[in-house]
């Protein structure tokens, strides 16, 4: 008989509440039948079959370690079904299954009532049920669970050394069946074994009180950092192991992207909520020998110690990711857990404990940075690119302060005579120790960390004081962030620029990327009103990339377009983008405004844009971005 194709690693869904417990099936090896059922109150969870099966071939990389009791228990009594649950903080959770997979549904629902009836009952090891249908409780068991197609139930209750009631191992047949007293003394010898290895498993975790967290019950990250260093010892222990060797200890790093929205949305206990119960979900699959810490927020770590190899992490990574996308339901709410994965091996990726760290943090980053659902290995590449951003705010920071950036000119042609007719501002930062920053990597973070107003500001007032020491009167673009209209800022500061430099209103060009919004109608008409009236022109970046609109060219008051260079790179070999760039040029100049294309690299794409009366061009073929410019510009 063949391990079911359900699979072991899903967790329950919460829901409706239950139907209340009673009488139960006789049947104990352990000599007590009869006994009582303590009352029983109302569950207010919904325990379901997994969503995705387990092939025989995938088993030995991603089964869990009490995935052992229920492939015996399936194995030796021949049941339909062998489920092993284990009551976690926020309720029973499916820690395995096996069984045949022919009739199987996935995501069917279990009987939560038989199961909680059976665990009130101190002094019983074990439940039969020959037929489900006469049982009192189970008759009176919501309908999802009594409607599944399950006649026959035997269970062994796991208790921990305190004779608690930590979980059950039972079976379930579609046919009514009497199991007998032998699978019963099997299923007790099993549900013992089981509940030794969830004590071994539980006394592995920190003892100290203050590195547990309250809410989730789980070791920190000191913790974790004490498990590594012995994992990370045992996986570079024989002589050769190095960066590079194929098999050791797997850190992975997972993080939820619904806890801050969650907490917004529906306050602080529905987070705490949600945060138990993907803690919950994580303990289902963390392997023995084997560790789970919670590192604050929504970020958790899992390690699996002794030799993994690169595929095997990879697929456990992936059966993790299939189990964390199922949603978590709370009351009436379903909430999907928006999981982010990093990994790193060690000595594959690292050999020592904040190298793992290091790794796994940064394959984490690159996953988040896709957006929740993937999952990425670390590499030296993305080690170093991580290495790079981090503390590039407060690096940026002490920039800010220090005024320690510098401009690159790019310059502009007038395509009819081929001379340059402006030159635009370039915004450079050399990172200490680290070298240039490219802008696309720094403003993001400026913007998110409020500093890109003093960096427009310093940028603006440094190309204005230059263009005023030219000897020739050619323009001058500045970019500036959205940001500036929304709070009204923008001419003020322009009026103070140009009053300090003395730079002739006429000479400067703002521009205003379209990638981000250009904010409210009322602030924006005023602010842009404003800069016109002093003379300075206006130009709307990165034309067709982002916030697009017609009604933007024919409100407000500018007098450039520059086309992105996505326009550009297609002149020459798609017709379709030729006829939009067309169409674009044609309305630009219908509205009385200049055109400037960006990223020209070769004749071809200037001869296009000449013929259709673009007046302006950048790009690599009349130059590239210098950091100085002629004396006699």
């Amino acid at each position: 008989m063949t391990d079911s194709a359900p699979d072991p690693l899903v967790p329950y869904e919460p829901a409706a509440p239950d139907g209340d417990g009673g009488a139960l099936g006789d049947g104990d090896p352990d000599g007590h039948r009869g006994e009582a059922a303590a009352p029983e109150r109302r569950s207010a969870q919904r325990l379901a079959l997994p969503r995705s099966p387990v092939r025989d071939e995938e088993i030995a990389a991603t089964e869990t370690p009490f995935m052992v009791f229920t492939r015996l228990a399936a194995r030796c009594t021949g049941s339909r079904l062998a489920v092993l649950v284990i009551e976690e903080a926020s309720g029973l959770q499916v820690h395995a299954v096996s069984g045949p997979a022919q009739g199987m549904t996935q995501g069917q629902m279990l009987p939560v009532s038989i199961l909680r009836a059976q665990m009130s009952r101190r002094r019983r090891m074990t439940t039969e049920i020959p037929d489900l249908a006469s049982d009192p409780t189970f008759a009176r068991a919501p309908a999802y669970e009594r409607n599944t197609g399950f006649c026959a139930y035997a269970g062994a209750t796991i208790r921990n050394q305190a004779n608690d009631a930590v979980g059950v191992l039972f079976l379930l047949d579609r046919e009514p069946r009497r199991y007998g007293r032998d699978v019963l003394v099997t299923l007790s010898d099993l549900a013992r074994a089981a509940g030794a290895l969830l004590a071994m498993q539980r006394e592995a975790l920190p003892s100290e009180p203050a590195g547990i967290d309250a809410l989730t019950a789980l070791p920190g990250r000191q913790g974790l950092e004490r498990y590594l260093e012995q994992a990370t010892m045992d996986a570079t222990a024989p002589a050769g192991a190095t960066v590079g060797a194929t098999s050791g200890a797997a850190l992975f790093r997972i993080d939820f992207g619904r806890l801050a929205t969650l907490n917004e949305m529906y306050g602080r206990e529905i987070a705490d909520r949600f945060l138990k119960q993907a803690a919950d979900r994580l303990r289902t699959l963390a392997p023995i020998p084997g560790f789970l810490a919670h590192l604050g927020g929504s970020g958790f770590a899992l390690v699996a110690p002794g030799r993994i190899g690169a595929s095997d992490a990879e697929a456990m990574a992936l059966r993790m990711m299939e189990r964390l996308r199922e949603p978590i339901q709370l009351e009436t709410l379903e909430l999907p857990l928006r999981p982010s994965l990093g990994m790193a091996l060690c000595p594959a990726d690292a050999q020592d404990v904040p190298g793992l760290l290091l790794a796994s943090e940064a394959a984490l980053a690159q996953g988040k940075l896709h957006g929740d659902g993937r999952h990425t290995r670390a590499s030296a590449a993305l080690i170093d690119a991580y290495t790079l951003s981090t503390g590039l705010e407060q690096d940026l920071q002490a920039a800010v302060a220090q005024g320690a950036f510098h401009l690159n000119w790019m310059p502009a042609i007038d395509t009819a005579t081929e001379r340059v007719v402006s030159f635009e501002a370039l915004v450079r930062w050399n990172r200490p120790g680290r070298g240039e920053v490219m802008p696309d990597l720094f403003i993001p973070v400026a913007e998110a960390g409020g500093l890109i107003e003093q960096i427009d500001a310093w940028v603006l007032e440094a190309a204005c004081r230059e263009a005023q020491s030219w000897e020739q009167a050619l323009g001058v673009s500045v970019n500036v962030s959205p940001v500036w209209l929304s709070h009204g800022r923008l001419a003020r500061l322009l009026r103070r620029v140009l009053d300090e430099t003395g730079l002739d209103p006429n000479r400067l060009q703002i521009e205003l990327s379209e990638r981000k919004s250009l904010g409210e109608d009322g602030n924006l008409r005023r602010e842009l009103s404003q800069v016109r009236a002093m003379g300075v022109r206006l130009a709307l970046d990165d034309f067709g990339t982002g916030y697009s609109c017609l009604g933007t060219l024919g409100t407000y008051p500018f007098d450039q377009v520059k086309l992105d260079r996505q326009f550009v790179a297609a002149l020459g070999h798609d017709r379709r983008a030729e006829a939009i760039t067309r169409s674009v040029l044609q309305m630009v100049q219908s509205l009385g405004m200049t055109s400037c294309a960006e990223g020209v690299e070769t004749e071809e794409q200037l001869a296009f844009l000449d013929a259709h009366g673009c007046e302006e061009i950048q790009g690599y073929l009349i130059g590239r971005p210098i950091p100085n410019l002629p004396e006699k510009t």
